[in-house]
């Protein structure tokens, strides 16, 4: 019986071992099931989300080229017509409607030349012999670019009339004075010694960054805004780097007139303003034996420029831009400057 009793508890081991292996055992790995394809539903969620980042994209391009791209109409809120505006008149008076229908053309002209590309273009005529003008979106706001340091030159000539600034005083060059861009004062080591009529010199010719800066700390932001009441530049703002193709028409207009600066300071600006680094823009649509006594100005996506035209019958031509394409506005501008010399040459005659 014992033995017996104990055979069956050897018989019983190998189940007992059999079962804790079977509980041991790693449960097998299910397969996976193959990817369903996309239903209705994610197909619409894709093509909205592409939808979408497309019109984003279509947006950001479009406010870069201010809501204007080539051979689109431009968008401009509210929808008011403000795209082109012509006006003829004579300072200090009422509208007039002299040559009124040729001066409708050549602004057609111009809108004609640049309706096609991006961005948008404005432009200022003043004739300087009677004071009439004409434009296309002269009283649009635009970035000024370098053309901000034109009423900042004026206010050191004012100031140096008045006798509050020596322009042959010297101003010892700061590492902290330094602007890039445009100009070589930057590059000159700090302690280099240099005169505020070379620094003049430099904003006109060079279009200096670090010869604005230092002029503009020393004269602070109330005598130019000073300067821009004194001008009449309403619509320019020297903190936010902005003004009007109009205001920058009054600024020549008036330097013609002598009424900026006395003589002596009115020829140093001439001569700074001519022959400058930066002849590639309306200089080459004016014949090469008239004098251009000019300003000009480049950002991204803003190219400027505007002076004098001291020809037979002399006038003040401004061009300015914003949202362009740079390699766009390098190429039209000469055609602009070109075709209204051409204009303003016909009227001569």
């Amino acid at each position: 019986m014992f033995n017996r009793k104990k055979d069956n508890e050897e018989e019983d081991l190998p189940s007992l071992k059999a079962t804790e292996g079977q509980v041991k055992k790693k449960p097998r790995k299910k397969k996976k099931e193959p990817p369903k394809p996309w239903g209705k539903k994610e197909r619409y969620l894709v093509v909205f989300v592409l939808l979408i980042t497309t019109m984003a994209s279509a947006l950001l391009a479009a406010s870069a080229r201010e809501w204007k791209l080539p051979g689109i109409p431009r968008i401009k809120l509210p929808s008011i017509n403000l795209e082109k505006t012509v006006v003829i008149e004579k300072e200090g008076s009422s509208v007039v409607t002299k040559d009124e229908i040729s001066t409708d053309q050549i602004v057609g002209d111009i809108d004609e030349l640049t309706r096609n590309l991006s961005g948008v273009y404005g432009m200022y005529v003043v004739e300087l012999l009677d004071d009439q003008t004409y434009g296309l979106m002269q009283d649009d706001t635009f970035q000024a670019a370098s053309l901000i340091k034109l009423p900042v030159m004026t206010a050191l000539l004012h100031e140096a009339e008045r006798g509050s600034i020596n322009l042959d005083a010297k101003y010892v060059l700061r590492d902290e004075d330094k602007i890039g861009g445009s100009g070589s004062l930057q590059y000159k080591d700090a302690g280099y010694e240099i005169t505020y009529r070379e620094m003049l010199e430099l904003m006109g010719q060079q279009s200096d960054n670090t010869a604005f800066n230092i002029v503009r700390n020393r004269l602070g932001v109330k005598k130019i805004n000073s300067e821009l009441e004194r001008i009449g530049m309403i619509h320019t703002s020297v903190e936010e780097n902005t003004t009007t193709p109009r205001d920058v028409g009054i600024f020549f207009q008036k330097l013609w007139r002598g009424k900026l600066t006395d003589s002596e300071g009115k020829n140093m600006l001439f001569d700074n303003l001519t022959d400058t680094a930066y002849e590639e823009w309306i200089t080459p649509g004016i014949p090469d034996d008239i004098q251009v006594v000019h300003k000009f100005g480049r950002e991204v996506h803003v190219v400027n420029d505007a002076g004098i035209i001291r020809s037979k019958n002399p006038f003040v031509l401004v061009v300015m831009s914003k949202g362009v394409v740079e390699k766009e506005a390098d190429e039209i501008i000469p055609e602009i400057a070109r075709s209204v010399y051409g204009f303003e040459s016909e009227r001569d005659n």
